[in-house]
């Protein structure tokens, strides 16, 4: 009986423990996918270079996606009062960050891939979870 009460509550904690992982790997990828700061300097291509450093051109091309040159505190602001809600999920910032967009040039998702660089100050718009960024909403401007 023991062994029982014991395997209920080793699944329990177990279970808990799995599901505190799952919100904590969002802001990790998050910050993989859409952080640079300083926006760092790998020469002429910074789109192309930053998108395979950044492992998001295997197994397929990833269509477009944002870098934001600014702190992880200011970032993590606009999940507070650095943002407004635009709705019940996503949050718009307050004021206007560094960023680069890449986006694919051309229509085939197989590597090699190829991006066209679009840096510009601008409004961010994120998903926030337990008051941390873990969505960037390509969307939104």
């Amino acid at each position: 009986m023991w062994f029982k009460g014991f395997g209920l509550g080793l699944f329990i904690v177990l279970a808990a423990v799995l599901m505190l992982g799952t919100f904590a790997a969002d802001y990790p990828t998050f910050l993989e996918h859409h952080f640079d700061d300083p926006k760092s300097n790998v020469g002429d291509h910074y789109c192309n270079k930053m998108m395979q450093r950044r492992g998001m051109t295997k197994p397929k091309c990833k269509e477009v996606n944002t870098f934001i040159h600014d702190t992880k505190n200011n970032i993590i602001a606009v999940c507070g009062d650095g943002g407004e809600a635009i709705d019940n999920r996503l949050q718009r910032s307050k004021k206007q960050f560094r960023v680069t967009t890449c986006k694919m040039k051309g229509s085939s998702m197989k590597p090699p891939c190829d991006y066209r660089e679009n840096t510009s100050p601008r409004y961010i718009v994120i998903a926030c979870e337990n008051g941390l960024p873990v969505h960037y909403e390509e969307g939104h401007i």
